[in-house]
């Protein structure tokens, strides 16, 4: 039963970090010379467009690993039960 925990600690800890690096966003302004047009603004996420995909990826594939680990080793103790 300690691995269920482990790897449910695992895939609870990188979702929310995955969710906060993906969803962080930054954002930067210009501001104008007096007279001489209009402030601007941007606002993007952390870590580029390329970046929050990357890290989505991989922290998808590390809690679905980690599903299977969880169902492996439920299966494994029940079946020592037996």
């Amino acid at each position: 039963m300690n691995r269920v925990v482990g790897w449910s600690t695992v895939a609870v800890v990188v979702s929310v970090v995955v969710l906060f690096l993906t969803l962080a966003r930054v954002s930067s302004c210009a501001d104008a010379a007096p007279g001489e047009g209009t402030s601007s603004c941007a606002n993007a996420p952390m870590l580029g467009i390329a970046g929050s995909w990357i890290v989505g990826t991989a922290g998808a594939v590390v809690v679905a690993l980690s599903a299977w680990q969880i169902s492996r080793a439920t299966r494994s103790s029940e079946s020592h039960e037996d």
